[in-house]
């Protein structure tokens, strides 16, 4: 009973260790930068910390409310706003995000925008997407559908059939490229890459385990490589 009692006690304290540790990796921003609310017009906007300040856009709602950027960008085909004296107009649809009440929401598929959960070198996202599925259309051998790959193929149940369903996926955005990727250990091993410590580190992790520790060490290299803008944003 002791040896046991003893094992429980080990465990807790290794457990509430990582936590300490996974709480300690915070920071992804140089402590002399805090993000400012506005709107991204372009992808070198939001690397530069420089948004489209809300006072300069023209719109019929409330300035002073939290969520008139979502509103004006959510609710409107057009964006209008004024640069150096000069008024512009733009399509909604080619804005490339936002912050609001210090939260980054990326535009992406569906014409809608995702709020960030991890921000830092490597953020994190979850996003609603529509996802063609091929399913049995029942005929042929009568053994009922499931879901098929490939365009028109055949399953055991006969021809299969294009259905679109909405599904939710996480996701990867490299702020050093842009780039937006599916959230899978694979794609996290390759941004990781650019610090081989970290990399080698987290590949001693079990091939089926990685996927469980990919926030761990998205939240360690953020840590490592925070994001520091440049000092002339206006």
């Amino acid at each position: 009973m002791k040896r046991f009692l003893l094992y429980i006690f080990f465990c807790l304290g290794i457990t509430t260790k990582l936590l300490a540790q996974d709480d300690s990796l915070s920071p992804s921003i140089a402590p002399d930068y805090v993000l400012k609310d506005g709107v991204y017009l372009s992808l070198k906007d939001f690397q530069t910390n420089n948004p489209l300040p809300k006072e300069n856009i023209s719109g019929t709602g409330d300035k002073t409310q939290p969520d008139f950027i979502s509103k004006t960008l959510t609710e409107n085909k057009e964006i209008i706003f004024t640069y150096k004296g000069s008024q512009y107009r733009g399509d909604v649809n080619k804005v490339w995000g936002y912050c609001q009440n210090g939260n980054i929401y990326v535009h992406f598929k569906e014409d809608k925008y995702w709020r960030v959960t991890v921000f830092g070198s490597i953020s994190h996202f979850i996003a609603t997407i529509v996802v063609t599925r091929y399913v049995s259309n029942g005929y042929g051998m009568g053994y009922g559908g499931g879901f098929y790959g490939g365009m028109g193929g055949y399953g055991i149940g006969g021809p299969s059939v294009p259905v679109k369903q909405n599904e939710t996926h996480e996701f990867l955005l490299d702020f050093k490229t842009g780039d937006i990727v599916e959230c899978t250990p694979t794609n996290l091993e390759v941004i990781l890459s650019r610090d081989m410590p970290l990399y080698e580190q987290y590949m001693k992790i079990k091939k089926r385990k990685r996927k469980d520790f990919m926030i761990l060490y998205i939240r360690k290299y953020n840590n490592d490589h925070p994001i520091s803008f440049p000092k002339n944003t206006n």
